[in-house]
């Protein structure tokens, strides 16, 4: 990976500029690490309770599919146990370039439907980013199975790649996230360039949305990929599927993980999980 490249990446993955520790996420009542057996592979993850057991939420980090692990998104699963009062399942999935497309969407359906095997009667799903992109994926996957997420929440959704939208111009430099630095891991994902146009990596374009769960859809408005998530609460309402759908205009890609730092975060990340939480009420 070029070096400017390696530091924007590694800029997803920490809250503090300068690279200081991670800011711990809030309490839960309890925490476990275990792993998931699942068919030719096994993915570590971790259990996150809290109040409530009626609904488990399956949250997968993200990192552009090639980075992020339990560690990194660790305060954002607590935040969501906490604010939604739910068990979160994080999963560590594989990633590329080791484990090209279709590893990562293979691991998130298998997940979630081992999760609704053994954890819990009902499950939703959830993720930032690249790890919106796998919850969506694994809902379309299991849609009209006993393993349907009840509901989702996307966060900065990755569920296109399209590099024609106008924020990737716009804001495509300057906040964080660039658009050269998606380019650069959407190659390590894909080992085709066609594979940009499967609706299993781009969700965005499934003919099946209207078989999606209700949905939180969160863009930020200094974000490349601000117009995907424009574009996704715009096609599943025309599906017919209930969105809320809020962006947070003066927030860059990955406002989540400031949220123990800065006020507008702490506040976008509330009202995010408390949508998710009323859908699961």
């Amino acid at each position: 990976m070029p070096p400017a490249l390696d530091a924007q990446v590694a800029a997803l993955l920490s809250p503090v500029p300068g690279g200081s520790p991670r800011p711990p996420g809030p309490p839960v009542r309890a925490v476990r690490d275990l792993d998931l057996p699942l068919t030719g592979r096994t993915l570590p993850a971790r259990l996150y309770r809290d109040d409530l057991d009626d609904c488990l939420v399956v949250f997968f980090h993200g990192g552009g599919f090639v980075s992020g692990d339990l560690d990194s998104h660790d305060a954002q699963a607590r935040d969501l146990c906490r604010t939604t009062g739910r068990p979160v399942l994080s999963v560590a999935y594989r990633l590329a370039p080791d484990h090209p497309f279709p590893a990562a969407y293979d691991d998130a359906v298998a997940a979630v439907g081992w999760a609704r095997a053994h954890l819990a009667d009902r499950v939703a799903v959830a993720g930032p980013s690249a790890g919106a992109n796998l919850a969506l994926g694994a809902a379309l996957a299991l849609a009209g199975t006993p393993a349907a997420p009840v509901a989702q929440l996307l966060a900065y959704p990755l569920v296109s790649g399209d590099p024609s939208y106008p924020s990737r111009t716009e804001v495509g430099q300057g906040y964080g996230l660039t658009s050269e630095a998606i380019e650069w891991c959407l190659g390590q994902y894909f080992t085709d360039p066609a594979q940009r146009q499967d609706p299993r990596a781009a969700p965005l374009l499934s003919p099946d949305l209207a078989s999606a769960p209700p949905a939180v859809v969160v863009g930020a408005g200094l974000d490349p990929l601000r117009d995907e998530a424009r574009a996704l609460a715009d096609r599943l309402r025309a599906a017919g599927v209930p969105v809320h759908h809020v962006e947070e205009p003066a927030l860059p890609h990955g406002f989540w993980k400031f949220a123990p730092l800065a006020d507008a975060a702490r506040t976008a990340a509330t009202r995010m999980g408390e949508a998710l939480r009323a859908l699961l009420d």
